[in-house]
């Protein structure tokens, strides 16, 4: 009974808590070593994550722009496109009327 009693004085003085602190002192600073690294490194990765994010918000954005401004191309390029352009310009050039044909060289002059 004693060895009891010794036990619920001990806990109630603070004396088994002491003890058991003193014991333990070195892998409760490595806890709060560990503790502190998981939160540095999930604060790093949450920022992480936002920033990659906010890049494909803006990837997706530019995907849209470069998208319009090819098919903007595209229809400017058109020929009915330049033609009017030129005529609006008051340009004399025309559209050929001969199909283009490929020229061939049966040997170089400066070989």
């Amino acid at each position: 009974m004693s060895k009891q009693k010794n036990i619920i004085q001990g806990m109630v003085n603070g004396e088994l808590l002491k003890n058991l602190v003193e014991r333990q002192i070195g892998f409760v600073f490595f806890l709060f070593a560990l503790v502190i690294a998981y939160m540095s490194l999930h604060y790093a990765f949450d920022q992480t994550l936002d920033k990659r994010r906010a890049l494909e918000r803006e990837l997706k954005g530019l995907r849209i722009e470069y998208t319009s401004c090819m098919t903007e191309l595209m229809n400017l390029s058109k020929r009915e496109r330049v033609s009017k352009h030129l005529a609006d310009f008051g340009s004399k050039v025309k559209a050929p009327t001969i199909p283009p044909r490929r020229i061939t060289m049966e040997s170089y002059p400066y070989e």
